[in-house]
């Protein structure tokens, strides 16, 4: 139809970026000023932008934000809220749409770092056995994930297409499919930069580093699980690629760059997260940018920086409508289930076996994985599951919740159907998102009765 065609106008889309800028912008000085009447301006352009986005998002995001703001409208009118307070909880998000839009400059420093260019030689082996290349193509996206996020997967497929193109259409399918999208969950478990990592640290005012061990051991033993199950499923299968010389040197030089990395970024992280009052998600963006611009500076790639980061994070806002939906629908949605009558009623079902820790763990990895069968994403679902389970949390059992709810939101993104890690691999394969979820739910369950289990071993002591 006419009237709708500014939909596909591509001055529009190109220039996205604005609008979200501006908003980020007020935002951040209201953050730390706190003048009441700028607060109510960044509340009315909050529930503005939400608006404009949803004209903009996918079929998938119009739907799930449609249904989180009528409900949420429902549930705070239902309990007296007035409508100046529902346009205002659209905000409650806002540093989670802050910190997911600011991700670019961070995975530049990474791109420009020069490690991108030594993946081929990571993955490759001389042999070319499947299994060999299995692994390493594992750890290079594990190690990748934890900074480039989903633009890890992007740049890993492309390299493994290249590698497999000799193979049978079914082997490299199955192949990237695996390695990718279950390497970068394995990694995310335990990033700062995962909105998942930071939601739940901050809802439950658990410290990031007392969940980091858990965590990691998570992380650790479901790989070499992984990495087992995948050498006897590969053995003795061989395909045609051409070898590339490996550079060893500049290969080790990259690997201590990015270890140094990651060390120094984490050590501030901790450091200003231990003295300020900010939220473990309000800190790590704060630190993204500066930390990016002085790493390249010091890299002495500076403009080379400074073009590419723009260029990354310009896209990237450009096409942020989904996730503003997302985020700013889950503020009205949460807020109005917060004051609602329903809370109540689902803490009762927790409550018949808020004894039984194991039982609680294995309802929250089903709810999550089911709900994510639907596109329900795991951060609305976490959302929800944080407001439920509220009384049910205490010293005893707040650290095992925690880790499943990290560990299944994020096992789960391999599998889901509608997540953005399938809705991107299946594009990037053409092929139907159900064939990933078939592929890969299996994966899912392994990681998360995992996480079950090791999350049970704080209750013992």
């Amino acid at each position: 139809m006419k009237y709708l065609s500014f939909l596909y106008n591509q001055n529009i889309i190109k220039n996205f970026f604005y609008l979200y800028a501006t908003l980020f912008m007020l935002f951040l000085i209201y953050f730390f000023s706190n003048i009441d009447a700028l607060g109510t301006v960044v509340s009315i352009m909050s529930f503005a932008v939400l608006l404009i986005s949803w004209l903009f998002a996918s079929r998938l995001f119009k739907m799930i934000g449609a249904a989180f703001i009528s409900t949420g409208v429902i549930l705070s009118f239902t309990a007296g809220d007035s409508f100046q307070t529902i346009i205002s909880n659209t905000t409650s998000n806002l540093p989670l749409l802050f910190f997911f839009s600011i991700l670019p400059w961070i995975g530049t420093v990474v791109k420009v770092g020069g490690l991108d260019e030594s993946i081929t030689e990571m993955v490759q082996d001389e042999q070319n056995r499947v299994e060999k290349i299995y692994g390493r193509s594992l750890f290079t996206t594990y190690f990748l994930g934890v900074f480039l996020n989903l633009s890890a997967i992007y740049i890993i497929q492309q390299v493994l297409s290249e590698l497999f193109k000799k193979a049978t259409v079914t082997l490299r399918q199955e192949f990237i499919i695996k390695s990718t999208l279950r390497a970068f969950s394995l990694a995310v478990i335990w990033s700062p930069l995962e909105v998942i990592v930071g939601l739940t640290v901050d809802s439950t005012g658990l410290s990031y580093f007392t969940l980091l061990p858990w965590l990691i051991l998570c992380s650790v033993v479901t790989c070499l699980s992984e990495i087992y199950i995948s050498r006897k499923e590969f053995k003795n299968v061989e395909f045609d690629a051409p070898f590339k010389n490996v550079n060893k040197k500049e290969l080790k030089h990259s690997i201590i760059k990015m270890l140094v990395l990651l060390v120094s970024f984490m050590t501030l992280v901790m450091t200003l997260n231990s003295f300020s009052n900010l939220g473990f998600i309000m800190t790590v963006a704060l630190i993204i940018i500066p930390f990016s611009f002085v790493t390249a500076i010091i890299m002495q790639k500076f403009e080379l920086f400074v073009k590419g980061g723009w260029t990354a994070w310009r896209n990237h806002n450009n096409t942020l409508q989904n996730f503003a939906v997302l985020f700013l629908s889950l503020g009205i949605f949460s807020e109005g289930f917060n004051v609602s009558p329903l809370p109540g009623l689902m803490q009762q079902v927790f409550g018949y076996i808020d004894s039984y820790v194991v039982l609680i763990l294995i309802l929250i990895m089903l709810v999550i994985y089911a709900l994510a069968m639907f596109g329900v994403h795991p951060i609305a679902t976490l959302a929800i599951l944080f407001e439920v389970l509220g009384p049910v949390m205490n010293s005893e059992n707040m650290l095992s919740i925690a880790i499943v709810m990290i560990v299944c939101g994020l096992s789960i993104a391999p599998a889901a159907p509608y997540g953005l890690n399938a809705t991107m691999t299946s594009q990037y394969l053409r092929i139907n998102p159900y064939k990933i979820t078939k592929i890969n739910i299996g994966f899912a369950f392994r990681m998360g009765f995992i996480a079950i289990a090791i999350a049970m071993i704080p209750t013992l002591f």
